[in-house]
């Protein structure tokens, strides 16, 4: 989410307002959050507290439906809009284009999958089940898996996944001069959950499974580039701050019904204790809420957001990458804790997100490091001398 940003530093002329785009960073710190809110509202088996009476399920189930508003879809969204800002502008040519890119995503995916693929360990000695982990470290099909589904834990998908959106980005360009094009992801979703039907009903093997529906999913999500696209043309052409006014209205009352969709969701949820596949209204408006909040955050453009909101942003891609991490320690931390299902909650999403935060913010203060979170350059054998010849000088 950081190859956007540079564009957030000019001003918006064209009858817009003459200030930073506040409003993005607001969204990609939103989406951070709330990420690591949909991750810790689980019990430590990644279930909705079964073994808790239904009354102690309330207040779990509504946190993690209410922090379902920006899932990563959302995060997809408001990187594709902040890289269609950038693309859109690029006279260099396509091969050139998606070179930068994959240095620039796929890079610190490679690095964090090897990361996260020794990091189990730690958690796996502490609970026993470290053979199967050794088992899965010695398997090649496994590591395959790793580097092209990114499974290797369960929030790595999304950096593989914006990759190979990307490689639709000159199609997108339509949706600037066309937004109309931007409602394709209405089709594009009931395409998406049609064919998942089928590949499940119909493959036995598993592999062919996992891959079958990575490629739906991909060729069926292009519908968001065109969605961030399209806004992205809107924006250029600018409205005015009554124009903006009434999508601001318009965008809160499509966040509404979609909240008591998700709140039907929610009881589902609270009175079987189990996480239940989302079918027709619920699927659409769980798929589409992302579209809508990010219409509500392009419509409050003209609202005073603090300029601090830049400074803390940039860490947003960071957060993302590390949370897991913070949340298997504090998984372990708690161990046996005789907490309640909402006591429980809170503290591993107030801990989770205070100290993944901060771990961001020092991961961009190392150089050799900063790269890792989109915060600085790639290292070179060049950058690696240089700090060797500091070291021996002083």
């Amino acid at each position: 989410m950081q190859s956007g940003a540079q564009s957030q530093n000019v001003a918006i002329e064209n009858g817009k307002p003459k200030t930073r785009m506040n409003w993005l960073d607001g969204a990609r710190l939103a989406a951070a959050f709330f990420i690591i809110a949909i991750h810790t509202s689980s019990d430590s088996q990644g279930g909705a507290f079964k073994s808790e009476e239904v009354a102690d399920r309330v207040f779990p189930v509504l946190f993690r439906s209410f922090a379902e508003i920006a899932s990563t879809e959302f995060f997809i969204l408001v990187s594709l809009f902040l890289l269609s800002m950038s693309l859109a502008k690029q006279s260099a040519g396509y091969l050139e284009t998606m070179l930068i890119q994959a240095r620039r995503l796929l890079v610190p995916f490679f690095a964090w999958t090897i990361f996260y693929a020794f990091f189990r360990l730690y958690k796996a000695y502490s609970l026993g089940y470290e053979d199967a982990i050794f088992d899965q470290l010695g398997s090649v099909q496994v590591w395959i898996g790793y580097f092209f589904l990114g499974n290797v834990n369960y929030h790595m998908h999304f950096l593989p996944t914006l990759f190979l959106l990307l490689l639709f980005h000159r199609v997108y360009k339509l949706a600037i001069d066309f937004p109309m094009l931007g409602l394709i992801i209405i089709p594009m979703l009931y395409l998406n959950i049609s064919l998942q039907d089928w590949i499940w009903s119909t493959i036995k093997d598993r592999t062919a499974i996992d891959y079958s529906v990575r490629l739906v999913k991909v060729l069926t999500y292009t519908g968001y580039g065109f969605f961030a696209y399209s806004l992205y043309g809107i924006w250029k052409r600018g409205f005015d701050k009554d124009t903006s006014s009434i999508l601001l209205g318009f965008a809160s009352l499509l966040l509404f019904i979609g909240l008591l969709i998700k709140a039907i969701y929610a009881y589902k949820v609270g009175v079987s204790g189990e996480f239940i596949v989302r079918r027709d209204m619920i699927y659409y408006a769980h798929y589409l809420f992302p579209c809508a909040l990010l219409v509500g955050f392009f419509a409050s453009q003209y609202m005073p957001w603090p300029d601090k909101l830049s400074n803390w942003s940039k860490f947003s891609f960071g957060m993302y990458l590390i949370h897991p991490a913070v949340i298997d320690l504090i998984d372990m931390a708690i161990g046996d804790a005789a907490l309640s299902a909402t006591a429980y909650v809170l503290t591993k999403y107030t801990f989770t997100a205070s100290v993944t935060f901060c771990i961001a913010v020092t991961i961009s203060r190392i150089p050799l490091l900063a790269w890792t979170i989109g915060l600085g350059p790639l290292p070179s054998i060049k950058s690696f001398s240089s700090k060797a010849l500091r070291s021996q000088h002083s």
